[in-house]
């Protein structure tokens, strides 16, 4: 299965980063507004993809550090691990801010 072997680093670097990363990570964020931009607000999916991000968070930045010795050029494999910690840190604040402004 292509998510275990992303998880145990025996996918090209690439494949996981845009695939997995941004395209899956991109179309989360536009389900997302657009159940937020709803008039009803589409609440009880909406506060699934978030509890769901965490996890995917974890799998994701853990997917890409492991995969990233096998870009095809070393230092993509630097900006690609770069990116994902900044990307790990945004989505973690994001998480945070989205439930405390839920429940307050």
């Amino acid at each position: 299965m292509a998510l275990s072997a992303a998880w145990q680093g025996r996918l090209p670097l690439g494949k996981v980063f845009w695939l997995y990363g941004v395209l899956l990570s991109t179309l989360v964020t536009l389900l997302y507004v657009w159940l937020a931009l709803r008039e009803d607000g589409g609440s009880p999916l909406r506060q699934f993809l978030v509890l769901a991000f965490v996890p995917y968070t974890a799998w994701i930045l853990v997917s890409i550090w492991r995969c990233a010795p096998n870009a095809r050029r070393p230092y993509y494999g630097g900006m690609a691990r770069a990116l994902t910690v900044a990307w790990a840190i945004n989505a973690a604040l994001l998480i945070v801010f989205v439930e405390i402004d839920r429940w307050v």
